[in-house]
């Protein structure tokens, strides 16, 4: 048996205790605000490597997307994604709408884990690493170099993209995990955020989805009526 703690910021282990978001807190969190993961080179392969997986890497700064673009046309890689969304900023002072990074610095890369090791580090993509997290056994002892790449899961990730895409300006994000009251699953069956698989839960006086993203944090709907969700196996 081995665990792994998969919400991290530079490394370390996010607390979950008090998660509840209380109104000043869920207001807040609309603002992004996201630590990052701290970006090496592995010395060795942990996680199988049987099919393609989404690995979260860490980009020098603000070079996620040159690093999209060589991935892109790169043997081996399925595919690479950079979550962007609008804000706006104010220069000279006009308020101008502009395209940035949702987790600045970080790249979602779906391919295997012994492509990407030889890709690291390593021209064209010197400025490219994996993030980590702590890979241990129960008893909390190191499993090899006691790190392991983080791995999203494929439904969390197209949930993450639904998210990304849907056109709402009151979806929450924020850089810990949530601990849901309730287990069951959901999915969104109407709206801009239809399809998006999840928990309920109540935010701000109300009904939303949300969603744990391992190695990112939460992520929230904004409201969803009641007859717009169903609950899935």
């Amino acid at each position: 048996m081995s665990i792994t703690s998969a919400a991290l910021v530079n490394g370390q282990k996010i607390s979950t205790l008090g998660e509840k978001l209380h109104e000043n807190v869920a207001e807040n969190a609309t603002i992004l605000y996201q630590k990052s993961f701290e970006g090496v080179s592995p010395n060795c392969i942990h996680t199988s490597d049987v099919g393609n997986k989404w690995f979260l890497m860490r980009a020098a700064y603000g070079q996620e997307k040159k690093a999209e673009e060589i991935l892109m046309q790169t043997e081996g890689v399925e595919s690479a994604y950079v979550p962007q969304w609008y804000k706006v900023r104010v220069f000279a002072g006009k308020k101008k709408r502009i395209l940035v990074s949702i987790i600045p610095n970080n790249i979602f890369v779906r391919s295997k884990e012994s492509v990407l090791a030889k890709l690291v580090g390593r021209e064209p993509l010197s400025f490219l690493h994996f993030s980590y997290q702590p890979h241990k056994d129960e008893f909390g002892r190191p499993i090899g170099t006691g790190r392991t790449p983080v791995v999203i899961p494929d439904r969390q990730m197209d949930s993450f993209r639904k998210w990304v895409d849907a056109d709402a300006e009151d979806k929450i994000f924020r850089q810990t995990s949530f601990i849901f009251k309730e287990n069951d699953l959901v999915r969104v069956t109407e709206g801009v955020f239809e399809g998006l698989v999840g928990h309920i839960v109540r935010l701000k006086g109300q009904t939303r989805v949300g969603v744990n993203i391992d190695g990112i944090g939460f992520i929230s709907t904004a409201y969803i009526p009641k007859n717009c969700i169903e609950k899935i196996d």
